[in-house]
């Protein structure tokens, strides 16, 4: 019976390169795990310097929220290999206050992130019907965004769950890499709020 005398040697070989592996993983992920903890919760950073947004409890899944025409937009972009950050602006034809100050800070925070903007999407949710002419503005004041249609009813049977205290439709939604609308702004938040969540989720977070 004969016995490999490099079987010891290269049973060492596997094991250490599966250490180093392991070793490698928890060096990449753990950081960034942290953060994100530190981020969301305010866990041993100090006050005053937490998001500024409102965390949405529990998270909610952007697949979860129901389209109109089964169109399949958002499923398409969670689906695809560009893991980004997203803005997900509710819109209804009467677009109130709210409505178009949602737009007009989103729009301009995506446009103050500059080298950082490709990492960050907008995503505008119609809650209504719109003419092709009053799409075709929307577009032209808005561009480079995904437009996807849907109604109230849908979106506040999306947020039921949550803890959110008023009319879904009031807010606009910060959705995470992975699909996840984890926090919320109102009227009430600042551009330069939305500016300072966002420029620190991208920091903890990699570019995917």
């Amino acid at each position: 019976m004969s016995t490999d005398v490099n079987e010891p040697i290269n049973t060492g070989i596997k094991k250490r390169n599966r250490y180093y592996g392991l070793l490698i993983v928890v060096v990449i992920v753990l950081p960034m795990a942290v953060a994100y903890i530190m981020f969301t919760t305010g866990m041993g950073i100090p006050s005053g310097t937490t998001n500024k947004g409102e965390l949405l409890v529990p998270p909610q899944p952007i697949q979860d929220l129901v389209l109109d025409n089964q169109d399949d937009s958002l499923k398409a972009l969670m689906l695809s290999d560009k893991k980004k950050w997203r803005m997900l602006v509710p819109v209804s034809k009467l677009c109130d206050e709210a409505c178009q100050n949602h737009l007009y800070i989103s729009r301009q925070v995506h446009i103050r992130l500059a080298e950082k903007a490709y990492r960050v999407e907008r995503i505008l949710l119609l809650l209504d019907t719109f003419s092709d002419a009053e799409l075709e503005h929307l577009k032209q004041e808005h561009p480079s965004t995904v437009v996807v249609n849907s109604n109230v009813s849908s979106l506040n049977d999306w947020l039921q769950d949550t803890e959110l205290p008023e009319k879904p439709i009031d807010y606009f939604y910060l959705v995470d890499q992975e699909g996840f609308a984890m926090m919320r702004y109102d009227i009430e938040h600042t551009g330069q709020d939305l500016l300072d969540d966002v420029k620190k989720l991208l920091k903890f977070t990699y570019d995917k």
